[in-house]
């Protein structure tokens, strides 16, 4: 069955799955990270109307915090919170000491068949995996590590922490009713999913071109996209650079967030790339469709011509040169 929410009438608001709490796996239901969600509409600088998902305390309503623990509450007053019918879901928070990795493969589902890649990534991986509220993706979750700093690749994403992932209790049938320890099966998974991009160098080209660069960005050494990241994670404001790069949603959600968009996040982080990477847009572009901040929006045009990946960069050089 599938809950209706209000669909404001400037915005196509899927409807999401009904949550099915008496399937989700106890693993999860022991901790007290849990959040609620509901769909909203914003418009962003340039204007175009965006859907997101932003998370909800379940104790005040009010907006909740990936870096707030006191903005979660436990499972059952999730579901009271969700049960008021003032919110489209639930979710979980990722945290280091939750120990779990939240997998999403989007836009994998189509009249009811999984993709060939879906099927495999489920079928290596072997636990416990859900549909998305919007019946197109799935979320799988695993105890285990990421072994590096890259988050995205195409309709794939793995999240460890600084995030909350939604849950609907719809299990996948065939797939285990309970998170499974996968350390060396995740392990294999992302080495096979970023092998190609951890080796390669600035300087190579990704469609992106951008003129105007200034001396300060100029090209002076070619660097993996693997060293580039140690760098910057290793660098005194490392931490600073990690929340961005894996896409901490705290930045521009709940009380205190530094930015007021993801856009502001998606600037600054572009910033952040540019200095480590001395100006090569290219290796920018590269770096950035790996992050924690990928979305479609990135490959999405813009007056019909640049790509809204492309008006960032520019717009980061722009600023660079001031």
């Amino acid at each position: 069955m599938e809950r209706q929410q209000p669909t404001p009438p400037e915005a196509d608001i899927p409807t999401p799955l009904a949550v099915a709490f008496e399937s989700i796996p106890e693993r999860l239901q022991e901790h007290s990270h849990w959040v609620v969600w509901r769909y909203e509409v914003h418009e962003a600088a340039d204007g175009e109307r965006e859907i997101e998902k932003p998370p909800f305390s379940p104790h005040t309503g009010k907006r909740a915090s990936v870096s707030r623990p006191e903005t979660w509450g436990s499972f059952s007053e999730a579901q009271q919170a969700y049960a008021s019918g003032q919110f489209a879901g639930v979710g979980i928070v990722l945290t280091p000491a939750l120990g779990m990795v939240g997998i999403d493969i989007n836009h994998c589902i189509e009249t009811e068949q999984l993709s060939d890649e879906a099927r495999q990534i489920i079928t290596v991986l072997d636990s416990y995996t859900e549909v998305s509220p919007s019946g197109t993706g799935i979320r799988i979750m695993l105890e285990g590590k990421l072994p590096g700093a890259f988050r995205r690749s195409g309709h794939l994403e793995m999240y460890e922490e600084m995030r909350y992932v939604t849950i609907t209790g719809h299990r996948l049938a065939n797939t285990p009713m309970h998170v499974q320890p996968r350390h060396r099966e995740l392990y294999s998974l992302y080495q096979h999913v970023f092998q190609l991009a951890s080796g390669k160098k600035g300087r190579e080209n990704t469609g992106v071109v951008v003129t105007g660069l200034r001396p300060a960005f100029a090209t002076q050494i070619s660097r993996s996209d693997e060293t580039v990241l140690r760098k910057a994670l290793a660098a005194k404001n490392g931490i600073n650079f990690k929340r961005y790069y894996h896409g901490d949603t705290s930045l521009w959600e709940g009380a205190g967030a530094r930015h007021t968009s993801q856009s502001e996040a998606d600037l600054t982080l572009v910033l952040m790339l540019l200095y480590w990477t001395n100006g090569d847009a290219s290796q920018v572009d590269r770096l950035f469709r790996q992050s924690g901040l990928m979305r479609e929006k990135w490959t999405s045009k813009r007056n019909g011509q640049e790509t809204y990946g492309e008006r960032i960069i520019s717009d980061a050089l722009k600023k660079g040169n001031q």
